[in-house]
């Protein structure tokens, strides 16, 4: 009983919080192109014929003794990661993605830890007790705070994220009055995967050098746990980690598991709720074979692989690759097809609180949809070298068929979808 009370109540305030969202101001129409930001990924996938092909990690600048895999993210020349100062405001104040176009909060530095701090071990080492929602958490009214979490209750209750956009919203933040929470493709954006994971967070060394995020950028961010504007179902909101990078759901409530969830507010262009998808011919001249993502300026074979578009759906079935599969498929396509990178590949999901899909629901429809599957993207998300005891090793960036992101098995047989610019 105490279950279904608690999900009606959730329904209840996911329709409140819904209506609050779409309250809020919306950049859409005739707006300028909100580029997908590059990943920071430099490491690319050999092949080593001295081992039957064995898949070995090996720099994307080429150089190295082994044959790289054509097209891969870190052999694209794409740009670095960039940010510039807005009006000459300081970082803790706003902060502009270059790439995107995007406007991002900065956090100013409270003074307080965002976790309370233990001390383990016979030597007393100092740790955080990152699992743990505390008084050091707990938001000040008229604050910005780097330490404060926040919940999502969706009705602008003191310590709601509702309250908190309508507080800084009201004090025109950098001289702006259309902050919002972000999207998860937004906010997993700012996520510099090339940057080295901290296994182990530690107080006394700065915050933002232990976060998977450009430091100078965003000082005072906290290795933790994001919000996003998005739910999973009536019960949970999808999530960000600034530490791993990876995105999965949480309790908005902080209640299930007293894990503090912080919030970073965005503002700029947000994909339109129609005529963002554009059909155009494919490379055999096929009408409608290709789609255009007029929000991001992508553009999509409008069939999963290894399916083709003959006019009316898209024919055969679609197949699963392992990682490696997937980059040689995609090595041997012309006209500029290849394997996504993850924050591409997430630019095409939808993440609703009834469910999620890859493509969304309003992308041209292909015919009969296979069930939601995980899928590929072409970003290397661990390896190691070979050793005297091992060999080299290699694992990527999946989307899962839930609309989670982690990294997955190069062994794994999953979907694969491409793209071009």
């Amino acid at each position: 009983m105490r279950a279904i009370v608690r999900t009606a109540t959730r329904a209840a305030t996911l329709g409140c919080a819904a209506a609050w969202f779409a309250a809020q101001p919306a950049t859409v129409g005739a707006e300028p192109l909100a580029k997908v930001p590059p990943t920071g990924v430099q490491t690319c996938v050999a092949l080593d014929p001295k081992k039957d092909d064995w898949p070995t990690p090996q720099s994307c600048a080429g150089g190295g003794p082994l044959r790289l895999l054509p097209k891969q993210e870190g052999m694209l020349g794409a740009s670095a990661l960039g940010y510039e100062a807005v009006g000459g405001r300081p970082s803790t104040d706003c902060v502009r993605d270059r790439v995107s176009g995007l406007v991002w909060e900065g956090k100013p530095n409270s003074g307080k830890e965002p976790w309370a701090v233990r001390r383990d071990g016979t030597d007393g080492t100092p740790r955080f007790d990152m699992d743990a929602y505390g008084p050091q958490n707990e938001p000040v009214l008229g604050s910005r705070g780097h330490n404060e979490a926040y919940s999502l209750r969706g009705d602008g209750r003191p310590g709601d994220a509702t309250a908190y956009v309508a507080q800084v919203n009201a004090s025109r933040l950098c001289g702006y009055t259309d902050w919002r929470l972000p999207t998860v493709g937004e906010l997993h954006g700012l996520i510099d995967l090339g940057k080295e994971r901290v296994s182990d967070v530690r107080p006394g060394r700065p915050l933002a050098e232990q976060s998977l995020i450009a430091a100078r950028w965003f000082p005072n961010t906290v290795p933790g746990v994001y919000m996003t504007s998005e739910w999973r179902d009536p019960t949970s909101v999808w999530c960000v980690n600034f530490a791993n990078g990876f995105v999965y759901d949480c309790d908005p409530d902080m209640a299930r598991k007293a894990l503090p969830i912080f919030v970073r507010l965005v503002r700029g262009p947000a994909a339109p709720s129609s005529g963002r998808w554009r059909e155009l011919p494919d490379e055999r001249g096929e009408p409608g074979g290709a789609v255009e993502d007029r929000h991001t300026g992508l553009v999509w074979r409008r069939c999963e692989e290894p399916q083709t578009w003959n006019g009316r759906r898209c024919t055969w079935s679609p197949k699963r690759y392992n990682y490696v599969e997937a980059l040689q498929r995609a090595g041997d396509e012309k006209a500029g097809w290849r394997l996504p990178t993850l924050k591409e590949l997430n630019s095409l999901v939808q993440r609703e609180p009834d469910g999620f899909a890859l493509p969304p629901s309003n992308f041209p429809a292909g015919g009969k949809e296979a069930k939601n599957v995980g899928h590929w993207s072409s970003t290397v998300c661990g390896s190691s070298p070979e050793t005297s005891t091992a060999r080299a090793s290699v694992s990527a960036w999946v989307v899962s068929e839930s609309g989670a992101l982690y990294c997955e098995s190069r062994v794994r047989h999953l979907g694969v979808r491409f793209v071009r610019q």
